[in-house]
């Protein structure tokens, strides 16, 4: 291997370790998240944390000099990412508010299985079967939490409407990581202006549907973290994304739910269960079947 190419897989190692920083931020959003919803509505929670990403890379950008390269992007990125950015957050802060953190976490984290499978569709990349096992059961773990392991008997139909704003988060993000690794001029910094966007759609919300709550200085503290967390994870994960390896990614992602339940069992926002821990049994099971070099793991065990 001559050093270019070693140069090459470094730059995509270190690459997908910025984008494992971003899994690191997300694993946190399920304890912030419900500690907000307690009190303060949907939307007014959406336009405080857009508001702290838009004015932060607005920032950036004035300080670099760098709005011409803002303007000069197609019609279609704008809609797209307001779509991928914006409306990921605003389907996940909404099931929140209508089903537990745990079941929202995992159903929002079948996008790492959805992301392997629309990355097959991209140039020099295939749907294995060993990402197909590791997948099925990724979502064998969803269900067996949804059903607290009674089977169909055990799912709670009145949770189905923040079910459904999970799947849809789900979608939309896979969607757009696939885009991000796909379409790769796009400057980092729209994130900021996408969360501008979305700022003022969630002020107009808010003040149509919402009563103003003036958030507690400790609620103040949680949205800003929150905000400006969130702003950071989008930028790693694009960068790890676009220079990274993002089918590995996907696959990692799983672990995210696991560290995320097992904060929400830390902070008393689920109860310990034998169906929590199984389904993060087999979450973790998907991830090593996923991600292993199956082939180098046959040669070790012949030696």
């Amino acid at each position: 291997m001559n050093v270019q190419d070693q140069s090459s897989m470094q730059s995509v190692k270190f690459s997908t370790m910025v984008g494992c920083g971003a899994l690191l931020v997300w694993s946190l959003y399920a304890v912030l998240v419900s500690e907000l919803l307690n009190n303060l509505p949907v939307f007014e929670i959406l336009f405080l944390m857009f508001a702290i990403n838009f004015i932060v890379m607005a920032t950036r950008l004035t300080f670099k000099k760098q709005w011409a390269v803002i303007k000069q992007q197609p019609t279609f990125i704008w809609l797209i990412g307001i779509l991928g950015v914006c409306g990921t957050d605003m389907a996940y802060i909404s099931a929140v508010k209508y089903a537990p953190p745990a079941h929202v976490d995992f159903i929002d984290y079948l996008w790492p299985f959805l992301v392997i499978i629309f990355t097959s569709f991209l140039p020099r990349e295939r749907f294995t079967m060993q990402h197909m096992i590791g997948g099925f059961l990724g979502l064998m773990g969803v269900f067996l939490l949804l059903t607290g392991g009674n089977g169909w008997m055990g799912f709670k139909g009145y949770y189905v409407p923040g079910y459904l704003f999970a799947l849809a988060a789900a979608v939309i993000w896979s969607s757009y990581t696939v885009f991000s690794a796909w379409y790769q001029k796009m400057p980092i910094e729209m994130i900021g202006l996408f969360c501008g966007v979305g700022a003022l759609f969630s002020l107009g919300l808010h003040v149509y549907y919402e009563t103003f709550v003036l958030p507690s200085l400790f609620e103040t503290l949680l949205v800003f973290v929150l905000g400006l967390s969130s702003g950071f994870a989008y930028l790693f994960w694009i960068h790890g994304t676009q220079k990274g390896d993002v089918k590995l990614l996907g696959i990692l992602a799983y672990f995210t739910p696991v560290i995320s339940m097992s904060l929400l069992v830390f902070f008393d926002k689920e109860p310990m269960s034998i169906a929590l821990v199984l389904a993060c049994v087999m979450v973790v099971t998907g991830v090593v079947v996923g991600s292993l070099d199956w082939g180098r793991v046959r040669a070790l065990l012949n030696n």
